[in-house]
């Protein structure tokens, strides 16, 4: 029997160099199942439409077993009058959340509002389409996503065995009106947080001519005044369900609020903790609270002699949602990573002018490489579901290791296609240790009861008698 000796260290928050992070490095394939129709729901003109998702389903090696994946989802933003799925950004992040081992998902939502019956001109590509008739018209669109975004998770746990999500470990996140939906879909649980420009208004004027090449009005018949019916409760029709869920995490990436959503949570759902990003100097979404487009206004009427944005409510940004939660004890755990340059209300001028973010806008990403990276480490310190394959299958330097069930309850199994062992340690950078005895089983097989350890992560170190050595995790759950 090859000398073995077993020495268990408990993990800490570093993990030996070469050891991949679960959630947080891109490791795993993907598969990916394009425009799946997930629902049908009435459009802001009276008309149905088709609601689409996009799913990338993270792979385990070939032979391994497959355990149960948390899922993300992520939202497009556009104003709530344009935007898609397939936005380069979107696609990223799904692709890259599949690639840590989540489910991942982008979904299509109900897009428009009844453009306003004025002319609204301005040497500016479609400003008029940013002109609603009322505000209320911009909260309808924003409650019309919120009920889609429902209806898409209500689809997915519907089909959770199907796609392997685990329910309890769900995440959420958008850009900009996308954000907007995502926090709404998270934290809208109670009917008394419905906003009551969603139910019956009187009849609203067809829009002018000139906003029929919006993409929103694209394809869209006007014949007279256009009715605005209750839009329905909190939740949409779209895929009932009774199966429980849990929204662990939400990423907000400079979105905000129309109104106060974290006041009044269901007092027996957890709260979920959000990731904000934002910048000061953001024309379209104020980080505090100021009305929607606030900046964009500013420069079209300072520099460009446009009319003033009419029409646009008041938004809550990331900022303004940071301090409810402190000023009022809601109990949220939300990290910010704000930027500190503002705008400074000048139009050709400066860092962040009106000129400026013409090429460089600050609503958007000052480095999107680095938020998606803090979204991810964000979200990886909030999930409980154990590795997603059972068995972890190495080929190194012509050898053949695999560790399994991993995640372990009890006995963990470590088998090598030889029987070439020298050591095989359990360790983290902590240095305490325990030593267990093993049982060889034969054929380069042994195991060891690890139940008495405490739950959490391990590193599973290989040295063979050649002094080849491989560091593998496991995690006891």
């Amino acid at each position: 029997m090859p000398k073995l000796l077993i020495t268990l260290l408990l993990t800490g928050s570093t993990l030996i160099n070469g050891y991949t992070q679960e959630w947080i490095d891109l490791q795993y394939s993907y598969d990916s199942v394009l425009n799946i129709p997930y629902g049908t729901e009435v459009n802001f003109n009276g008309e149905t439409e088709t609601l689409l998702m996009d799913l990338y389903l993270p792979k385990c090696q070939i032979d391994q077993v497959e355990l149960r994946r948390p899922l993300a989802i992520f939202i497009h933003g556009g104003a709530f009058i344009s935007g898609s799925k397939d936005e380069a950004s979107i696609q990223q992040y799904c692709k890259n959340f599949a690639k840590r081992g989540y489910v991942t998902a982008a979904i299509t939502y109900r897009l428009g509002f009844i453009a306003d019956d004025q002319a609204w001109t301005c040497n500016f590509p479609n400003y008029n389409c940013v002109f609603a008739t009322d505000t209320s018209e911009w909260i309808r669109a924003y409650y019309r996503g919120v009920q889609d975004a429902k209806g898409a998770l209500r689809y997915l746990m519907n089909r959770n065995e199907q796609y392997m999500i685990d329910t309890s470990n769900v995440f959420i996140s958008g850009e900009s009106a996308g954000s907007f939906i995502a926090m709404g879909a998270a934290l809208m649980d109670v009917d008394s947080e419905r906003p009551i420009d969603t139910y019956a208004l009187s009849n609203a004027p067809a829009p002018n001519a000139n906003t029929m090449t919006c993409s929103h009005n694209s394809g869209q018949v006007f014949t007279g005044p256009v009715t605005r019916p209750d839009l329905g409760g909190i939740q949409g029709s779209i895929e009932p369900s009774t199966v429980d869920y849990t929204i662990k995490g939400i990423g907000n990436i400079f979105g905000a609020m129309f109104s106060d959503l974290l006041q009044e949570n269901d007092p027996l759902k957890l709260k979920p903790a959000i990731y904000s990003f934002h910048q000061p100097c953001d024309l379209i979404v104020p980080i505090n609270s100021k009305q929607a487009l606030w900046g964009l206004d500013w420069c079209m009427t300072n520099g460009y002699g446009c009319f003033a944005i009419a029409n646009t409510p008041m938004a809550h940004g990331s900022q303004t949602i940071s301090n409810w939660n402190t000023n009022n004890s809601y109990g949220y755990s939300i990290e910010n990573h704000f930027t500190a340059q503002t705008f400074p209300y000048n139009f050709a001028f400066g860092t962040a002018s009106c000129l400026d973010q013409g090429n460089n806008p600050c609503h958007a990403y000052d480095n999107r490489t680095a938020r998606e990276s803090e979204l991810a480490l964000f979200f990886s310190n909030l999930v409980t579901t154990g590795a997603i394959c059972e068995t972890v299958s190495l080929h190194e330097n012509g050898y053949q290791f695999e560790i399994y069930p991993n995640p372990s309850h009890d006995i963990l199994t470590i088998r090598t296609s030889n029987e070439l062992i020298d050591q095989i340690i359990f360790r983290n950078i902590l240095g305490d240790q325990l030593n267990l005895n093993a049982e060889e089983i034969g054929n380069g097989k042994y195991s060891f009861n690890i139940s008495s350890l405490p739950k959490g992560s391990y590193i599973v170190e290989i040295t063979l008698l050649n002094g080849d050595r491989t560091l593998v995790k496991f995690i006891h759950d």
